[in-house]
C-alpha cells in the first residue's frame, strides 16, 4: 500500500479495532479515502504489539466485542501510553457512548469523536479529514458526529 503522506511528508496511520470484518474494512477503506495509511485490528492479537509495530495516529474503537470490550483497550491504551485520537464508533445507545468517552477523557486520552452504528459516512470522512489537517495537533475535534 503507498504510504499516506500531506504536504508535510508525513504519513498518518488509522487503526481500526472491530470484532466485526466488514465494519473494520469499511473504516480502513474510509481511512484510506482520506489519505490515511489503514489496517484493521479484530481484537484478536496483542494491543500492545499492534501499537509498536505500527502507531496509529487514529484509532477507531468499537466499545462491545466478544473477547475484548473497548472499555478493557481503553486501559491498555493508557497504559502503553497512547497518544493519537480516538473515534469511539459503536452499536450502543448514545449515553453508553457518552460515558466512555468520558472515562476515556479522565484517563487522559483523547476522544475525537464518537459514533453510532452504522456510521455516517460522510460525517466519519469529514472527521477524519479534519484530523489529518496540517494543524491536527491544535484542531478542536467535534465532540460527537453522531
Amino acid at each position: 500500500m503507498a504510504e499516506a503522506e500531506n504536504a508535510s511528508g508525513r504519513v498518518w496511520r488509522l487503526l481500526a479495532i472491530d470484532d466485526n470484518r466488514d465494519s473494520a474494512d469499511l473504516v480502513v477503506r474510509l481511512a484510506q479515502k482520506c489519505g490515511y495509511e489503514a489496517q484493521p485490528f479484530l481484537g484478536r492479537e496483542d494491543l500492545r504489539s499492534a501499537l509498536k509495530s505500527c502507531p496509529p495516529d487514529v484509532l477507531s474503537l468499537d466499545l462491545c466485542m466478544p473477547n475484548e470490550d473497548g472499555i478493557r483497550m481503553m486501559s491498555v491504551l493508557e497504559e502503553s501510553g497512547f497518544k493519537g485520537r480516538i473515534v469511539i464508533i459503536s452499536g450502543q445507545e448514545e449515553w453508553f457512548r457518552k460515558s466512555a468517552a468520558r472515562l476515556a477523557t479522565a484517563r487522559g486520552l483523547r476522544i475525537a469523536g464518537d459514533m453510532a452504528k452504522p456510521v455516517d459516512i460522510a460525517n466519519l470522512m469529514v472527521l477524519l479529514t479534519s484530523l489529518r489537517g496540517e494543524d491536527a495537533a491544535t484542531a478542536q475535534p467535534q465532540a460527537s458526529l453522531a
